[in-house]
């Protein structure tokens, strides 16, 4: 199995697991989310890498946020469009399997 079809293979998991994982939470999901320092994302289980792949690619909607003048600031994803590109992904590779 390529890498593509096992990252395809695992959001696809993660997105079937995903309404169980928003009932266990209470009211509505977040706009924006930061990538986790280590481990997953916790409402798309993403990694950090994945994320900035994604973006760096225009998959997924991202913006950097800072002040004036600081070198730092932080990065945001937007939880929907990671939902929605998991989906595609989804749609994708079961239209390849027909």
């Amino acid at each position: 199995m390529n890498d593509v079809m096992r990252q395809t293979t695992r959001l696809t998991n993660v997105a079937r697991d995903l309404p169980a994982q928003m009932a266990e939470r209470e009211g509505v999901l977040p706009v924006w989310v930061r990538a986790p320092k280590r481990g997953h994302e916790f409402y798309s289980g993403c990694s950090r890498p994945k994320l900035y792949e994604w973006a760096g690619k225009n998959y997924i909607r991202s913006v950097s946020i800072r002040e004036p003048g600081r070198i730092k600031g932080v990065r945001l994803f937007h939880l929907a469009s990671i939902l929605a590109f998991i989906e595609e992904c989804e749609k994708e590779s079961k239209a390849a399997l027909n």
